[in-house]
């Protein structure tokens, strides 16, 4: 084999995807030289000064990769900015000079680069895998020139007692390091399927780009040698280097994104949740189901880096800050402490009374600090609703630790998902919360809300009990009370449905808590003395003790609102009195459907409130002929912010049909504003309150969400300004008053405009006297056909699969296209039925729309006679 270990640096093959030739350069710098990617900055006058760049971006890959990585980011940043990518000697197309190189020499030769380069500041670094510690190295030696910092994937240390990640460990092992990494392109080509994108690899000619200067075993020396410079151990001859630039990392005061493939074999969330330890001011972004390269799997990652330079650079001020902070009245404590009862669980024919409850919240809180729970800890809650669900809330909530609470209703895959994206410092769970969570990396307590034999303590790595727990809170009872927690300390990580998407953290302060508690109580007039809580969406229960009333949860399997029978309703009433209630629109149906087979009805009901998706006024108006007395009202809101408004059977009535389902004035301190869709269905920038105009629902309120969790871009894109565009789209009327017309990832785009799907679908419903309908566009983007699908069966997937589509009878696509057309103005050119219509764990209520226009797709494409998701 040729000694290729001096090769000189060259110039990549012109015909790389994606690759500009005309950014390839080389530089002689001393002894070495580089090849980089660079993109000018074009500032359009002057000389001299004038003609800085508005900034720098110095880019750096990491082991084995080059340049070619930050393609989309030279092809993509503003034209303002000057890019440069660099490819670490040794690498890429630079000079391949005997030797191996250590990090220290690296971060050296970074340096003497940017001399070269005349680089000034303000540079902003991009680094990923091995590209950050020398990236960071270089930083810390610029102090002064360093705007910011991006970081994807990487590492700059190995957690204490974290095992060392396989890959890196087998292509570290001496006897076959050689061979993994130089002799063969194992290594090389193994990096190019790290892709955690099930449904595809990286296309062949882009694994191609990756794998341009390796093809070679000569030419793959520094790739071994790189991964011969990994110090794992303590006198390796990196180990100070590397430990230095992890402790001045500490004191890095400068912006920081960590954009993060959340499915990296390699660098995983352990390795995120350090860098976050050492720079707790890195806004974050964690991209599901993308791996190691990240940019790769999740393209929009580089726009969203592009995004957050760009806020840097302009001084904008952080996404979660709160324009406007309103002090709230409530507080996130058990407002009573009697001996009525407080929480009735019939399911498990359980009562708690409020002093019991106060007191078990004091000692759990206590136990728990004891424990090693602390204020700003994070703990996962995997608990049924109920008392134990309650108590371990306002614990927390009593010591300054926030709840993450992943309820069932995103199914056992989303549930992992979601804890591993809000990375809990601690976690409570019954025994099978705890078996899912056993390889997710929690790294404080383990507790179980249960019994634990000796064998199930080792087999699902129990630290306590809860009743251990509340044991030891007993022993400290009459000490000094914890501290006190501020008001804009994180709180609460709730969930999205994930619906039309993976589940997003959605994180809420104290005070936006307690606000919702203020709002909520004002909003339905709840007078402790008088009112108590039918919980039949069972997370409400939760602010029952806050609100000062009883709660009650039904007799169901709190997963499938479907399970809710009028007797369960009425038993949960009669435990505690039940004057409001709560429920999505498939328990509505449900107690419609149950209502036959008992004569019983809850006695002193005054309010349901329906809410979760749009319902029928058809649904209502049979739950009114139940409960003649009862005010049926149907509040709209969403994870990020519920409720917004409210509106009631009665106005629904003299309200009719119309494009849409109207919801109502908004509530007292809640803002509305729309944002024009254009013919692509796109959303206005600045949004108006003009009326009869349809477009996004941006809307705002001091008990929305304060952010996204580690969501920087999605936060960027929602919420700026202290408003959230809700994803939702509808129009206000002259009377002030909101109507949902659907979602705005579901927006069909045909040639004559935007068609939004709800009140078609409605019509449709109508028509075919089923359930439910879905209205979705088949075809390409500002081309597409309306094709409405009704289910054969109750409507609704519980499988969330929508199998065995067909074409409808000819007298319902005659009625429904009809219907339609006559409501909406809307031509249908299908109409086709499926088994069940695919809908959401959370509130089996929600369409998924996007499947279902797949399936269409497909079905009316004559690629399967038969489809299923």
């Amino acid at each position: 084999m040729p000694d290729d270990s001096g090769l000189p640096a060259h110039l990549p093959p012109p015909n790389l995807i994606g690759l500009d030739p005309s950014w390839s350069r080389l530089v002689p710098v001393g002894d070495v030289t580089w090849h980089i990617l660079e993109r000018p900055a074009d500032t359009g006058f002057g000389t001299g000064p004038d003609r800085a760049p508005d900034v720098t971006v110095l880019a750096v890959h990491g082991n084995p990769t080059w340049s070619y990585l930050w393609r989309r980011l030279l092809q993509r940043a503003p034209s303002t900015w000057r890019v440069i990518a660099v490819d670490q000697i040794g690498m890429g197309f630079s000079q391949r000079p005997p030797g191996a190189r250590r990090l220290a020499q690296r971060i050296d030769d970074l340096d003497a680069l940017t001399d070269a380069l005349d680089v000034r500041g303000p540079v902003v670094t991009v680094a990923h895998d091995w590209g950050g510690p020398v990236s960071l190295g270089w930083a810390l030696e610029h102090r002064e020139q360093v705007l910011g910092c991006v970081l994807t994937n990487t590492a700059v240390h190995q957690p204490q007692g974290a095992r060392t990640p396989e890959l890196i460990r087998l292509a570290r092992w001496r006897p076959v390091r050689a061979v993994v990494t130089e002799k063969t392109p194992v290594f090389t080509r193994g990096t190019t399927t790290l892709s955690a994108v099930r449904a595809h690899r990286l296309p062949a000619d882009v694994v191609a780009g990756f794998q341009a200067p390796y093809l070679r075993a000569a030419q793959r020396s520094a790739v071994a040698d790189f991964v011969a410079d990994i110090p794992l151990e303590p006198d390796h001859p990196s180990a100070s280097t590397l430990d230095a630039i992890a402790e001045g990392a500490r004191a890095l005061d400068v912006p920081v994104l960590l954009a993060w493939g959340a499915d990296d074999p390699v660098f995983s969330d352990r390795y995120l949740r350090d860098l976050l330890q050492r720079m707790p001011q890195a806004d974050v972004h964690r991209y599901e189901r993308a791996g190691h390269l990240v940019t790769e799997d999740a393209p929009e990652s580089v726009d969203d880096i592009i995004g957050w330079i760009d806020h840097v650079v302009a001084g904008s001020p952080s996404l979660d800050t709160d324009p406007n902070p309103t002090p709230p009245l409530s507080s996130l404590t058990v407002a009573r402490s009697d001996s009525a009862v407080a929480i009735a669980e019939l399911g498990a024919g359980r009562t708690v009374t409020w002093d019991r409850l106060t007191q078990r919240v004091d000692d759990l809180a206590r136990g728990l600090h004891d424990r090693g729970v602390r204020a700003g800890d994070r703990v996962s809650l995997l608990i049924p609703p109920g008392a134990d669900l309650v108590a371990c809330v306002y614990a927390c909530w009593s010591m300054g630790a926030a709840v993450v609470v992943a309820d069932r209703g995103l199914g056992i895959g989303g549930m992992r998902r979601a804890i591993r994206g809000a990375a809990p410092d601690h976690i409570i769970a019954i025994a099978p919360g705890l078996a899912i969570t056993r390889d997710i990396d929690i790294p404080g307590v383990r507790i179980l809300a249960g019994s634990a034999t000796n064998s199930r303590r080792r087999l699902l790595g129990i630290d306590a009990t809860l009743l251990e727990v509340a044991h030891d809170g007993e022993r400290r009872r009459g000490e000094a009370d914890l501290d006190s927690v501020a008001d804009d300390e994180l709180a609460l990580i709730a969930f999205t449905s994930g619906s039309t998407g993976p589940a997003k953290g959605v994180a809420y302060t104290r005070a936006r808590v307690a606000a919702l508690v203020d709002a909520i109580a004002r909003a339905y007039a709840i007078d402790p003395e008088r009112d108590a809580l039918v919980a039949a969406f069972a997370p409400w229960a939760v602010l029952g003790p806050a609100l000062g009333i009883p709660s009650a949860i039904p007799d169901m399997d709190v997963t499938d609102p479907s399970t809710l029978t009028m007797d369960s309703f009425t038993d949960a009433a009669d435990a505690v009195g039940g004057t409001i209630a709560w429920t999505s629109p498939t328990g509505v149906r449900a107690l419609v459907d149950t209502a036959a087979q008992t004569t019983r009805r809850p006695q002193n009901l005054r309010l349901l409130m329906v809410a979760g998706a749009p319902t029928a006024i058809d649904v209502l108006e049979a739950m009114a002929q139940q409960l003649p007395d009862v005010q049926i009202a149907t509040p709209y809101g969403m994870t990020e912010a519920l409720p917004l408004t409210q509106v009631d059977l009665t106005e629904l009535r003299e309200a009719g049909a119309g494009p849409g389902v109207l919801v109502g004035h908004p509530l007292e301190g809640v803002q509305v504003r729309i944002a024009q869709l254009d013919d692509l269905g796109q959303p206005a920038v600045i949004a108006t309150d003009a009326v009869d105009v349809t477009g996004e629902i941006v809307i705002r309120s001091p008990w929305m969400k304060q952010t996204y969790d580690r969501r920087w871009a999605i936060q960027h894109r929602t919420g700026a300004d202290g408003w959230h565009r809700t994803g939702d789209v509808g129009h206000l009327d002259a009377l002030g008053r909101l109507w949902i017309e659907g979602r705005l990832a579901h927006v069909i785009t045909t040639p004559n405009g935007p068609v939004t799907p709800v009140a078609a679908e409605d019509a449709a419903a109508r028509a075919a006297h089923t359930p439910m309908a879905a209205c979705v566009g088949v075809g390409p983007r500002g081309r597409q056909v309306v094709v409405m699908v009704l289910p054969r069966d109750n409507g609704r997937d519980r499988e969330g699969n929508g199998r065995g589509l067909d074409v409808a009878d000819v007298d319902t696509t005659i009625a429904v296209r009809s219907a339609v057309g006559e409501r909406c103005g809307v031509d249908v050119a299908a109409v086709l039925t499926m088994n069940a219509l695919p809908v959401d764990i959370r509130h089996r209520s929600k369409i998924d729309r996007s499947r279902v226009s797949r399936l269409a797709s497909a079905f009316l494409s004559g690629s399967a006679a038969k489809v299923s998701s």
